[in-house]
């Protein structure tokens, strides 16, 4: 598996919300030993809420612990997490305002 196989199953087992989770919510990481995924817990706060779910919610429960960790044990669909994610991170980026930067003619000056 590689960097972007790997980003790829980590990203797309994220809940879907506003896209910030989407843009925020990991880094990624790889050694000749390993690849890391670490989750930015102070950038995107409510990422342990959904992990762990609260009294009024469990429907994400387990996303990283169950649904992530069993995807990259077990296998998955690469090249379906890949559309997935990159659908996402189309509709992120419009919403995020990218449409509206390229359309004014300005760049980026974030």
């Amino acid at each position: 598996m590689n960097l972007g196989e790997f980003r790829d199953i980590v990203v797309g087992n994220m809940p879907y919300d506003t896209g910030n989770m989407f843009l925020n919510g990991a880094s990624f990481y790889e050694t000749e030993h390993f690849l890391l995924a670490r989750y930015d817990t102070e950038r995107v706060n409510y990422i342990v809420y959904n992990e762990e779910g609260t009294i009024f919610s469990v429907k994400n429960k387990g996303f990283i612990s169950q649904q992530t960790v069993g995807a990259l044990l077990y296998g998955a669909d690469s090249a379906g997490m890949s559309e997935k994610v990159r659908r996402r991170g189309s509709t992120d980026m419009l919403k995020q305002g990218a449409l509206d930067i390229v359309q004014s003619g300005g760049g980026y000056n974030g």
